[in-house]
């Protein structure tokens, strides 16, 4: 099939981010194809024809909020309308199911093929109804071995293609060379921040990060700090969060790669900037705190061991992570010190993250991926 028509549902930066380096390859794979749906500006770069940005929706916590459920209700109505007029060949989820599978369902009503790329089951939701989810979905996209074999436990069909942060990643430039095109000291440590992707998040974890930076310095620890802002926050509002902490010294810039191109240890939030730290060979500290009404507090913390994206898929304690009332300035002090300043913890930490690639696969992920729904796409054009 030469034109098919796919849409992409994503709901977070990260589900952007995957999804705009799929939609690319499908382009790159059928130039006359049309890719519409709902997501971000990494997604609207990559020429997705978005029905609706959510990352204002994402970073301001709109689906938190009362207000938020009637934005969704309204959305949910758009999109599934947009389906009968556009009939997609398929349609891919992607990340977090922030709509409560709601799409899937419809797209299911309509008779439209489903696909799933990274499901909650490779974040471990823990009450996640498998059982509702293998009702909605003809095929799970694999991103892990470990999220793959959970599917299939639950009797969904799935097929691992590997993760798109193998191929996203890409090799680390000399680090006095990224230091000094961030305008950092190449000759001084650097942590990294990286607080979170939503503004409910920066705001609930960055100044305690600042404070622990502070209390570093006091104690005459030789680092300099950067935090990097996510697409989906404000930089004004991060500046602002900055400026209330003078004594912490950080300064502001880089997107993700950059930054932890230039750290020795990064502080991070429990999600795929995690992961893609670990493959970066950066250890890390992952934190989290949010107020405990907001969306996905509910859906991660209950009876959790591992919250943190790579301990999940190595399935082990491997970055320290302090989350909710665990997380306070001490803790973190205590981390970021050990790592930057204890060799052997730090190579120990580097020889667990080696294991990562078993798990996360070969490169070509995304390519695979694209392979995948294009052949969904053009069986159901046959019918």
């Amino acid at each position: 099939m030469s034109n098919p028509r796919i849409m992409l549902i994503g709901a977070d930066n990260t589900s952007d981010r995957f999804g705009a380096a799929l939609a690319q390859k499908l382009m790159e794979k059928r130039p006359n194809g049309v890719v519409f749906g709902i997501g971000g500006p990494h997604m609207a770069d990559a020429g997705v024809r978005l029905l609706y940005d959510i990352s204002e929706m994402v970073s301001l916590g709109v689906f938190d909020s009362l207000k938020g459920a009637h934005i969704v209700k309204r959305l949910i109505q758009r999109v599934s309308e947009t389906m009968d007029e556009e009939r997609p060949h398929v349609v891919v989820q992607i990340g977090l199911p922030v709509f409560s599978l709601r799409l899937l369902e419809i797209a299911r009503c309509k008779g439209l093929k489903t696909l799933y790329y990274y499901t909650p089951l490779s974040r471990g939701l823990v009450d996640f109804k498998t059982e509702r989810f293998a009702g909605l979905v003809d095929k799970v996209i694999g991103i892990s071995r470990f999220e793959t074999e959970a599917c299939r436990q639950a009797g969904i069909d799935a097929e691992f293609v590997g993760h798109p942060l193998i191929d996203l990643v890409r090799s680390r430039r000399p680090q006095p060379e990224v230091r000094t095109l961030l305008n950092l000291d190449p000759e001084k440590p650097v942590v990294a921040v990286l607080p979170g992707a939503r503004e409910v998040e920066v705001k609930n974890v960055l100044p305690t990060v600042l404070k622990a930076i502070s209390q570093l310095r006091k104690a005459k620890v030789n680092c300099q700090t950067i935090v990097s802002v996510a697409p989906t926050v404000r930089k004004t509002f991060v500046e602002q969060l900055v400026a209330k902490c003078k004594e912490c010294g950080a300064v502001i810039g880089g997107e993700t790669g950059e930054v932890l191109e230039a750290a020795d240890v990064a502080v991070t939030s429990i999600g795929t900037v995690s992961l893609e730290a670990a493959l970066r060979g950066v250890p890390c500290v992952a934190v989290y705190r949010v107020p405990t009404t907001t969306y996905l507090f509910d859906k991660l913390f209950v009876n959790k061991p591992r919250m943190t994206v790579v301990n999940n898929v190595l399935q082990e304690s491997v970055v320290p992570e302090f989350i909710q009332s665990e997380f306070g300035v001490g803790r973190v002090v205590e981390e970021i010190k050990r790592l930057l300043m204890d060799e052997a913890a730090r190579q120990a930490m580097l020889e667990k993250f080696a294991a990562l690639p078993e798990q996360l696969g070969e490169p070509g992920s995304i390519e695979r991926a694209a392979g995948i729904v294009l052949l969904a796409a053009e069986q159901q054009g046959e019918h």
